[in-house]
């Protein structure tokens, strides 16, 4: 059940098939059942926003499977922390390449990208 408000908007923990004021029945499936059904598991981009539930949708991915080379992910709402966001995905081999942040609370995003295109850039910006 997707509990609807605005921009706040997330995942709750009430149980299907309810009919309750401003919740809403959603269907759900792991981003690699939809790389998958779209024949492909390379990503360029991939932003992931889902209100505190980060954390969790990140560790449903089988990072040996997909190619995922850059991804924004917030980090205000997550109960784990932005420190434990970052210490996971660099255990996976991304680094932070920027923080996006708005003083109004409209952005509050890690800017990750897999080591290795961050060493490329890096020797090209390099290069006579």
């Amino acid at each position: 059940m997707f509990k609807q408000s605005f921009n706040v908007g997330k995942i709750s923990n009430l149980e299907t098939g309810q009919k309750k004021t401003g919740y809403a029945e959603v269907q759900c499936l792991p981003l690699y059942s939809i790389l998958l059904a779209l024949n492909t598991t390379t990503v360029d981009y991939f932003s992931l926003d889902v209100e505190g539930a980060e954390m969790g949708v990140l560790k449903t991915i089988p990072w040996d499977k997909v190619d995922i080379k850059t991804l924004s992910v917030e980090f205000i709402h997550g109960g784990e922390g932005k420190d434990a966001l970052k210490k996971y995905m660099e255990g996976l081999g991304y680094r932070v390449f920027s923080e996006v942040t708005h003083p109004g609370w409209l952005a509050n995003d890690f800017i990750f990208a897999k080591k290795e295109l961050l060493s490329k850039k890096r020797k090209k910006n390099t290069s006579p």
